[in-house]
């Protein structure tokens, strides 16, 4: 009786301890699964932003050339053509860059092409091209200003 209940005893350990040997493994696999998840997830989104980037860094001098041509043409149907390609753009998580005269120059979102006498040192006199950013403030391109100098 006592000799089975000893070899019960082992057989009881042994059965323990093999559930917590699969248990460890279940949750090592289970750990694996999740981080896999989680890699997949980040690669998703990581091919749409790039993807998206590249899209958008296309389009960005076809805005820029209609609005060289609004500012000459003023015309309607071009300026709600690029109303659309705004609206669009800031879907997508795209701004303008801040840049108009008189402000100051910022070199992380400003790209000085050209200085000039006459106004206050360190402002914008002029801006050559508009800059674009992703609404988290990564510059896309920087705005092209003359600065004063």
């Amino acid at each position: 009786m006592k000799e089975n209940k000893t070899k019960s005893a082992k057989q009881k350990t042994k059965a323990e301890k093999e559930f917590d040997k699969q248990d460890e493994a279940l949750a090592r696999v289970l750990a694996d699964y999740q981080n896999l998840v989680k890699r997949v997830d980040r690669e998703r989104v990581e091919i749409y932003t790039r993807a998206s980037k590249n899209i958008i860094e296309e389009l960005v001098p076809v805005v820029d050339l209609l609005r060289r041509a609004q500012s000459h043409l003023q015309d309607t149907g071009l300026e709600m053509a690029l109303e659309q390609f705004r609206q669009v753009l800031e879907r997508h998580g795209i701004e303008d860059v801040e840049a108009k005269e008189g402000m100051t120059f910022d070199a992380s979102i400003h790209e000085a092409v050209e200085t000039v006498e006459g106004g206050r040192a360190g402002t914008v006199a002029q801006v050559a091209q508009a800059g674009y950013k992703w609404k988290d403030g990564m510059v896309l391109r920087p705005a092209k200003v003359t600065v004063y100098k």
